[in-house]
C-alpha cells in the first residue's frame, strides 16, 4: 500500500467514525490557534525592534 492509499484509506475511516472526526477536527484546530499565537508573538518581536 503506497503513501498516497494509506491516507486516503485513514481519511475514509476518519468520516465514517463521527468520534475520530471530532477528535481530528479538535487536533487541527488547537494546531491553528497555536500557529497563530506563534505568528501573534513574532509581529509583536519585529514591531519592537
Amino acid at each position: 500500500m503506497n503513501k498516497d492509499s494509506e491516507i486516503t484509506h485513514l481519511a475514509n475511516q476518519i468520516l465514517q467514525e463521527r468520534l475520530l472526526l471530532q477528535k481530528l477536527s479538535n487536533q487541527v484546530y488547537e494546531l491553528m490557534l497555536q500557529d497563530l499565537r506563534i505568528q501573534c508573538d513574532r509581529s509583536r518581536n519585529y514591531r519592537m525592534q
